[in-house]
């Protein structure tokens, strides 16, 4: 992808109204994305309107590595006092804004387009990347509890979560997908 086509997939990420319900329309992209792209996903019901999405790439028999993050985004507010308005993913400059554009839809495009890259560029690896971008994240943990109840987390090796963290890495992160890694 070419940064135009990378910047377009957050853009049409954080247009999606996915306050903490509709993520579907989210997963609803997302797997068209990865089918674009010839990577085969999965969308896992949690209620109306609410599916999470599991892709996942392998390329050879070494181990499992889950890359996570929440389709969920916490309420805008008072929209008349957003600079710009919250669902618009309006580019000003340099700057991309919007609600999820840090928490958490630009962990969530940068994921899925690290794996769409990753098959594209043919890269050398030895096993499997596993994308789980998760529902009620904001409130819940519903869709991480969900994926590891149903088995999706049992094969995993490590877990990457693309949650913010500052400049740190951080061995382990809660509340983000705890219910993954608590397993």
């Amino acid at each position: 992808m070419n940064k135009e086509e990378r910047i377009k997939v957050l853009q049409d990420i954080i247009k999606i109204k996915s306050i903490n319900d509709n993520e579907s329309e989210v997963a609803d992209y997302l797997a068209d994305l990865f089918q674009k792209h010839g990577i085969e996903s999965e969308k896992v019901k949690y209620s109306e309107g609410r599916e999470s999405l599991v892709a996942t790439y392998k390329k050879g028999d070494g181990k499992v590595l889950g890359i996570s993050d929440h389709e969920d985004v916490v309420a805008a507010g008072d929209e008349s006092e957003w600079k710009y308005p919250p669902f618009s993913a309006e580019i000003d400059g340099d700057k991309l804004y919007g609600r999820g554009s840090t928490d958490m839809k630009s962990g969530l495009a940068a994921l899925a387009i690290s794996m769409i890259e990753t098959k594209e560029e043919n890269a050398d690896i030895n096993g499997t990347l596993k994308f789980m971008a998760t529902v009620g994240e904001e409130v819940g943990e519903l869709g991480s509890e969900q994926l590891t109840k149903e088995g999706y987390a049992d094969d995993l090796d490590g877990l990457i979560i693309g949650e913010l963290t500052g400049p740190a890495l951080i061995y382990t992160h809660n509340p983000t997908c705890s219910p993954l890694y608590k397993r």
